[in-house]
């Protein structure tokens, strides 16, 4: 009888909750969105502060002292590097990366490295290409000059890393164009606020992977090393970070990552190279232009990627390479370089045939017109039935206060009462913002897209989970549709649908698959065999086994791929906005062409606040499915 009434009472607080909102949203059924006099109006002071800094720029000892000599530094050093590849003779880099790599005894990686070094070059898009990468060596340097000593920082300092762990959410989850705005303000038009937003976007991962690799270092170790009577800054430098070193370079992988994702966004404020090839491609609505250059910034980023890792993979062989081997080999690449040069063996002799660029744009624009009722209908259902019915759910039919309501108590569910707090404080901020309208329009348009993404991500990772060899197949697949420019995607939308939000929301389901794939077969490929083979002894059939054990032990993996791909997908409300997708992307987009700073700070409350509240929500989901932690909300 005791058992039955605690059944009863544990859902009471959940039940009257539900029954206030019901009789809050009776009471307030025709109230309009959020008051517009309740708007904090933060882009005022921000406006005013961009006008003085306009009318102040040539004169004021801030600018004159301080921010144009940075910025006369930052532009000669992006075109200094520029001039040195640009010095070097057609195969200089690709020698480079088959060196790099072949010191590990992967030479088929090293050479397949080596020839895809050379495909920018082979396809028209060498100075293109140069550009980019200067801005990108600049700006990781840089990065990794802030983000070591701030990740050692946290690593040691405990107080530190409370500070830091919102502030590196935040800078993780605004959008790039953010950054662009207040950096064009102060340094205008140019390669330098591209490389200032490179920098910021790209620091966290430095930060986070570098405090991880320290923290992870035995204890036992430092304890030892500090015995024998080094001091603290001995043991950081002669211990930690030595054993730190992959957990760093792995940081820095990241960070390469991350700075190449944003190249697209910084050809917006004059930065050049592919990302200004990427987006002359969208307004001449030609895919395989796009799809030339895009593949241009996969072959950096796979050689970039493939490159960090052989200094921190293990060699096949423990066998040494010699000192006069190092030595003769570096010998012997100067003098190869030199003979270039003397040669003038600037120019790549090898020239690719890229009349694919014409049979893709054929292929997109035969799609058109042969499938375009079909298309039409698709688009006109997901306008009508859901982005124009989800928009007068959140501002007609629910009364605002509601909608905070329902969101505190999902929060409340997931991680407790401090969860709900922050949901309530991150609407409020929004709300604040005067774009609450907006906000609904993109959380309705992430939620769509996560939906969709979901529903093809989730079975085609347990099934990938299940088959290691379609794990391998896939894996060349999920490395090009994660690394290519996320613009690529929506070019053969926007040519078959025209401007709308249906192309941006298309164009995230392909952007955010790749994680949803392979954290939900990471999740499946780690369920303990002897579980499995318990419940197959017991007589569960593949089905029961699949359904009844590897996926609820998988769950976690799961729910997190689910946080993954809504993070993702909220990463391309800028890549929407500029293809009619509307709402806080349009916002973005206004702000940064305008030079609206102020706007673009609104934004990026907006942007952060949901931001931040569906990662939490969806990590206390997380967290409550596995195994042992199902508490209760406190």
């Amino acid at each position: 009888m005791s058992a039955i009434s605690h059944r009863k009472w544990k859902y009471a607080p959940a039940t009257a909750a539900v029954a206030c909102i019901v009789a809050l949203q009776i009471a307030l059924g025709n109230s309009r969105p959020w008051p517009e006099n309740w708007n904090a109006n933060l882009a005022d002071p921000i406006d005013d502060l961009q006008v003085w800094i306009q009318d102040h720029r040539l004169t004021h000892w801030l600018f004159t002292g301080l921010f144009n000599p940075v910025s006369d530094f930052i532009e000669s050093s992006i075109a200094q590097v520029a001039e040195w590849i640009a010095w070097l003779p057609w195969y200089t880099l690709a020698l480079l990366a088959f060196l790099s790599i072949a010191r590990t005894k992967r030479f088929v990686s090293a050479t397949v490295c080596a020839l895809i070094t050379l495909y920018p070059a082979a396809v028209g898009l060498s100075e293109a290409t140069t550009e980019t990468l200067a801005l990108i060596v600049v700006a990781i340097l840089i990065a990794i000059a802030i983000g070591l000593p701030l990740g050692m920082l946290t690593a040691l300092n405990p107080s530190a890393e409370r500070i830091g762990r919102p502030i590196l959410d935040a800078m993780q989850v605004i959008p790039a164009t953010v950054y662009l705005i207040p950096s064009v303000i102060v340094f205008s038009i140019g390669v330098t606020p591209a490389l200032v937003a490179t920098v910021i976007y790209a620091i966290p991962p430095m930060v986070r992977l570098t405090a991880l690799g320290i923290q992870s270092v035995p204890s036992a170790t430092v304890e030892a090393a500090e015995s024998f009577g080094a001091s603290k800054q001995q043991s950081m430098y002669r211990v930690r970070l030595p054993l730190a070193a992959p957990s760093i370079v792995a940081g820095i992988n990241q960070t390469i990552m991350m700075a190449l994702g944003i190249s697209v966004i910084a050809a917006l404020v004059g930065a050049g190279g592919l990302g200004q090839e990427v987006q002359e491609s969208l307004r001449l609505r030609s895919p395989g232009r796009g799809s030339i250059a895009g593949f241009a910034i996969v072959a950096i980023a796979l050689v970039l990627d493939r490159v960090s890792k052989a200094f921190t993979e293990p060699r096949r062989t423990n066998r040494k390479i010699p000192i006069a081997q190092r030595i003769a080999t570096v010998a012997a690449l100067i003098a190869v370089i030199i003979i270039g040069r003397i040669a003038q063996w600037i120019e790549i002799p090898v020239h690719l045939n890229t009349s694919a660029v014409d049979s893709i744009d054929d292929f997109v624009i035969w799609i058109r017109d042969n499938l375009s009722e079909p298309l039409k209908t698709m688009s006109d259902f997901f306008v009508r039935e859901l982005l124009i019915r989800g928009h007068r759910l959140m501002n007609e039919t629910l009364a605002w206060p509601v909608v905070i309501a329902v969101s505190a108590l999902i929060g409340w569910w997931a991680k407790g009462w401090r969860t709900a707090i922050f949901v309530c404080a991150g609407l409020a901020a929004t709300g604040a913002t005067g774009l609450w309208e907006q906000s609904t329009d993109t959380l309705i348009q992430v939620i769509i897209a996560s939906v969709i993404t979901l529903a093809i991500a989730l079975p085609v990772g347990v099934v990938v989970g299940r088959a290691q060899w379609l794990n391998q197949a896939l894996g060349p697949v999920l490395d090009a549709l994660q690394t290519l420019p996320s613009l690529i995607y929506a070019i053969p939308f926007v040519m078959i649908l025209s401007l709308s939000p249906v192309p941006g929301i298309l164009a995230s389901v392909l952007y955010a698959i790749p994680p949803g794939i392979r954290l939900t077969a990471l999740g499946i490929q780690q369920v303990p065999e002897e579980t499995v083979e318990a419940a197959t002894t017991f007589g569960a059939s593949p089905r029961q086994v699949m359904f009844g054990v590897r996926v609820p032990l998988a769950m976690p993996s799961i729910i997190l791929a689910v946080n993954q791909v809504i993070m993702m997908v909220l990463a391309m409300v800028i890549i929407s906005g500029l293809i009619g997708g509307g709402a806080l992307g349009f916002e973005a987009i206004t702000a940064l062409t305008r030079g609206e700073t102020g706007l673009g700070a609104e934004v990026a409350v907006a942007i952060v606040a949901m931001a931040m509240i569906l990662d939490r929500c969806t990590q206390g989901i997380a967290h409550k499915l596995t195994p042992g932690n199902d508490r209760q909300p406190s």
